[in-house]
């Protein structure tokens, strides 16, 4: 009998090649040489196993394994990391957060505990420690790609979308086929704008990992986005061959229909899709989504409010109520607080441009009566200085605690006839507004500053093109790689290329005479401002763009154009012009 000379392989030997197995998906194989490891309550076998039962998403399987381990064991770091991942993935974030604290403080040197410690912390909206513990990790391990994905995506969930990218590329340097990273990257850039690229990215995802749903759901996803209506079926028809009840699926199916034209089949489709799955409140609000969509708000209003009333702590359920509530001009019942303790306003990293100023109107309620303080992430600060009463930037202090900015809404008197008291509530600076008159003074007025989007679903630069008279000089405040569109229609001021920041752009837009275009930061400036302009929106317009009577509440400087079928902007356009040359001829 040949022999080799080599020791059999020992019990940590198959522990670490399981781990490894896992690590690279090949979970077979895993699996194999853990069932060749007899019953034991060796901590280190039960975490290999407990790992292999989160990698398959048994997570209930998981918890107890790791219960018991943890419990027997309480010293050991690999357990208490796995029962904190088995606890997020539960939803239990507190429970997590604890768990890997005790994991970082049990192996301190461990990075890969820290990334799932700001994982869970940003599971939990704790984004600014999730990300300071990132950031930290990427500083001291510049090759860490996970580290860097982790940080990437963080960024991307505070919008920081310059900071996303460059994390993300720099992790695809160091793992070019990685599709988590690729993935993330497709998402960036659907963000911005950039559908084309988001999509073949999406593609190079789907390349490098076949098997996986969420890569084909996102793949789904980008050929929806792009137009590619027949591809996009496609695709959800054969993720629901071998997952028939994903949720996102149905949706995107739901919303490829209804481009086609067939809105009442893709709502009735999700709809049996929902009374199938009656006890499941997350297809209750794909339904009520799918419904906002489409404008049919009332009746997303009722689902959300049936899922509020049934699972009173759901908070996705209880945000998309208040959504809905607010798009139907109705505004939440003043909560009693005494306004004198509300000195500390937080903007939470994750709250949208959009939302931020169409919210920010609110903090002059406060100004008026006392100094008021405001925690916001630097792109916010910026804009805070530019509104006409004055707050005090501030940062974080644990000691101190903030109410949140969307809060106010509720603290304080609001409904449909003070929503826009107070317009303007932004003011250009001196200087900035001195220089973009002297800029502009030679041009044909009527000045009107013009935005677009791409996007099947957009409107486009042409579009915009058709909307705008002769008779007027359009002044582009295009400051993305859109602005080259400009190509294709000589007539637009490139104002774009000179606008580096939110001062910049207020000052521009004061010293226009109207601006038009879709829902977009420039048009939400103008709103603050005062500006009279034209926006475009789809039916299932965002709550900021309520008009109850038919009149805007939150910007009535502005004209409100609804699309009247998804993908057809043709109506919209005609009546854009009408209004907008109405704008421009009336008095001042």
């Amino acid at each position: 009998m040949l022999t080799t000379g080599m020791p059999a392989p020992t019990r940590l030997d198959r522990l670490r090649a399981a781990q490894e197995f896992i690590a690279a998906g090949r979970l077979e194989e895993a699996e194999a040489l853990l069932e060749e490891l007899v019953a034991t309550t060796d901590p280190d076998t039960l975490n290999a196993k407990a790992t292999l039962a989160l990698a398959r998403q048994r997570t209930e399987l998981a918890f107890e394994q790791l219960a018991e381990g943890a419990t027997n064991h309480p010293d050991h770091a690999g357990l208490a990391t796995n029962l904190g991942i088995a606890h997020e993935m539960l939803g239990r974030f507190d429970e997590a957060v604890i768990c890997l604290k005790r994991a970082a403080a049990l192996a301190p040197r461990n990075q890969d505990i820290k990334l799932a410690l700001a994982h869970a912390l940003e599971s939990r909206g704790d984004v600014a420690e999730a990300r300071a513990i990132t950031e930290a990790i990427v500083q001291g391990e510049a090759g860490n790609a996970r580290a860097l994905l982790q940080l990437g995506t963080i960024d991307l969930a505070l919008q920081d979308y310059s900071s996303a990218e460059s994390a993300l590329l720099r992790a695809l340097e160091l793992a070019p086929d990685d599709p988590d990273t690729l993935r993330n990257l497709s998402v960036l850039l659907l963000e911005c704008g950039r559908f084309d690229e988001a999509l073949n990215v999406a593609e190079r995802a789907h390349l490098r990992s076949p098997l996986d749903i969420a890569g084909l759901w996102h793949l789904a996803y980008c050929r929806a986005a792009t137009g590619l209506w027949a591809e996009a079926e496609t695709t959800c028809r054969r993720l629901l061959a071998y997952a028939p009840i994903h949720l996102g699926a149905r949706e995107i199916l739901a919303r490829v229909m209804i481009a086609n034209g067939e809105e009442d089949r893709g709502i009735a489709e999700l709809t049996r899709f929902v009374r199938a799955r009656n006890s499941h409140p997350s297809a209750a609000l794909a339904l009520a989504s799918i419904l906002q969509f489409v404008g049919r708000f009332d009746e997303a209003l009722t689902l959300a409010s049936h899922v509020v009333h049934t699972r009173p702590d759901d908070e996705s359920a209880k945000t998309l109520e208040t959504t809905l509530e607010l798009t139907l001009g109705r505004f939440p019942t003043p909560e009693p607080v005494d306004l004198a303790l509300v000195t500390r306003i937080v903007v939470p990293p994750t709250t949208g441009a959009l939302e931020f100023v169409a919210l920010v109107r609110l903090l002059r309620r406060l100004t008026s009566q006392q100094d008021v303080h405001v925690i916001a992430e630097p792109r916010y600060q910026a804009l805070l200085t530019s509104l006409t009463e004055r707050v005090i930037p501030d940062e974080p202090r644990p000691a101190l605690s903030a109410t949140p900015l969307q809060s106010l809404l509720r603290i304080l008197s609001t409904d449909a006839r003070n929503i826009a008291d107070g317009i303007p509530y932004l003011r250009p600076e001196g200087e900035l507004f001195a220089k973009w008159r002297d800029a502009l003074a030679a041009l044909a007025r009527p000045l009107v500053g013009i935005v677009w989007e791409g996007g099947a679903l957009g409107i486009s630069m042409e579009q915009i093109a058709a909307v705008v008279p002769h008779s007027v000089t359009p002044v582009s405040l295009m400051a993305d790689a859109q602005r080259h569109d400009m190509k294709r229609w000589c007539r637009p001021i490139d104002a774009g290329v000179h606008i580096k920041c939110p001062a910049e752009l207020i000052a521009a837009i004061a010293n226009l005479d109207a601006v038009v275009g879709p829902d977009s930061f420039a048009i939400h400036i103008a709103g603050a401002l005062g500006v009279p302009g034209v926006v475009f929106v789809p039916r299932g317009y965002p709550w900021y763009w309520a008009q109850p009577d038919g009149q805007p509440l939150w910007y009535p400087s502005f004209e409100v154009v609804v699309q009247e079928r998804l993908g057809d902007w043709s109506g919209a356009i005609d009546e854009g012009r009408r209004r907008l040359e109405t704008l421009l001829r009336a008095p001042d």
